[in-house]
């Protein structure tokens, strides 16, 4: 062999061994910012506090019963997408996390208008779609 081979063949074998040290170094770090385990026990106690709040529900009037149900399944909603985004780390997680807040202020708002009676009513809703379309548009600008 002659010494240009032998030059070569060093520096490719560097080359794969660097590039295979990285890859191996991508796998083994964590893709996100707490555990699975972690995570996984904090959507399970999310869940459990769900279904406590709704079981609390079933024991209101029936009047105040889909409010109540409507408010805990958005409270629902919210907490898991901000664990999500506490997950993931991301800006897309994040502004998941705003559009969640904004639409359950919504879902609340119009569970709380569809009890009410008359013209009452359709001014309620009217102000809740005013406020939540307020709501999604400034949390489209925040992330920008």
């Amino acid at each position: 062999m002659n010494a240009n081979t032998i030059a070569v063949t060093v520096a490719v074998a560097a080359l794969a061994a660097a590039a295979g040290y990285g890859l191996q170094t991508a796998m083994s770090a964590p893709p996100t910012l707490m555990s699975p385990d972690v995570y996984d026990g904090a959507w399970r106690s999310i869940e459990q506090g769900t279904r406590a709040a709704l079981g609390r529900c079933r024991g209101e009037p029936e009047d105040r019963r889909a409010p109540c149900r409507a408010r805990a399944q958005a409270e629902d909603r919210v907490r898991k997408a901000e664990l999500d985004a506490r997950y993931y780390g991301t800006v897309q997680a994040e502004q998941h996390a705003r559009d969640a807040r904004a639409r359950a202020r919504f879902e609340i708002a119009r569970a709380e208008c569809a009890a009410r009676r008359g013209n009452d009513r359709a001014g309620c809703l009217s102000e809740a779609r005013d406020a939540q379309a307020k709501a999604l548009a400034l949390a489209r600008v925040a992330a920008s």
